[in-house]
């Protein structure tokens, strides 16, 4: 399958009857891959995708949709949103995507960004506080309304980068799992996208048009860990173009 590069103009795909964008046929592919070969999605599992209205988690809920339709894998999809409090967060966008792309989705209301802010230290960046914060309201969210799956977006760079965070930092070989139970909630988060490169999602954003929504607290923050990582292996990529493929067979085979 060719590589789609995100610099080279896409003609648009036609949309599916309900306004929905359709996957790419390679991520479509890699999506049923990640849930057959790690078990993600079983047989009557209710499943709710966590929608922040970036990329990701957009295209997410698309391939899963789409994947609830195409096989014979039976199982509930609802999407949920969860309202931080975030200041600036671009509500309008994120309503207007949500409605071209046919997502009817729940809102969870938690002012996590006052407690967040309240523990940073001078110059922390608050991500991973953050997204652990939210994985946890979220999680008691399903557990609420007996949905048993939580499917997150991240994608295979996102893999890559947290491999190298644990390896360089945290001197452990920990690649991020497609699938972490939790044991005090019975909820068990998957990551469908594990095995997609970002260059396919920015692919279906430029041939749909999807509006994103960035988020209004991590892009203020211009020097992390994670973004320096992000230029090494772009780096890498200048050396050996399938590098991703190449890292994707080391960690998941």
């Amino acid at each position: 399958m060719m590589e789609h590069n995100p610099t080279h103009t896409i003609a648009p795909t036609p949309a599916t009857d309900d306004g929905a964008a359709p996957p790419s046929n390679a991520v479509r592919s890699l999506v049923a891959r990640a849930v057959r070969e790690f078990g993600l999605i079983a047989p009557g599992d209710r499943v709710a995708v966590g929608i922040s209205g970036g990329k990701d988690s957009l295209l997410l809920f698309s391939a899963l949709r789409d994947l609830q339709r195409r096989q014979d894998l039976s199982f509930e999809l609802t999407a949920v949103h969860l309202d931080q409090h975030q200041p600036g967060f671009a509500r309008a966008t994120f309503d207007h995507s949500l409605a071209a792309l046919g997502i009817d989705c729940a809102i969870a209301s938690e002012d996590t960004w006052s407690v967040v802010s309240s523990k940073l230290e001078p110059g922390q960046i608050p991500c991973a506080l953050c997204s652990r914060m939210r994985r946890g309201v979220l999680n008691q969210w399903c557990q609420a309304r007996g949905i048993n799956k939580l499917a997150l977006g991240h994608h295979l760079d996102d893999a890559i980068e947290t491999f190298f965070l644990n390896l360089l930092y945290g001197r452990r070989l920990d690649p991020l799992k497609p699938a972490t139970p939790s044991e005090r909630t019975g909820v068990t988060t998957i990551r469908p996208l594990i095995l997609v490169e970002e260059a396919k999602v920015v692919a279906w954003v430029a041939a749909h048009d999807v509006a994103v929504v960035p988020c209004p607290v991590c892009d203020s923050f211009p020097e992390s860990r994670r973004r320096d990582l992000k230029q090494l292996i772009t780096g890498f990529r200048a050396l050996h173009p399938q590098v991703g493929a190449s890292v994707r067979t080391a960690l998941y085979g």
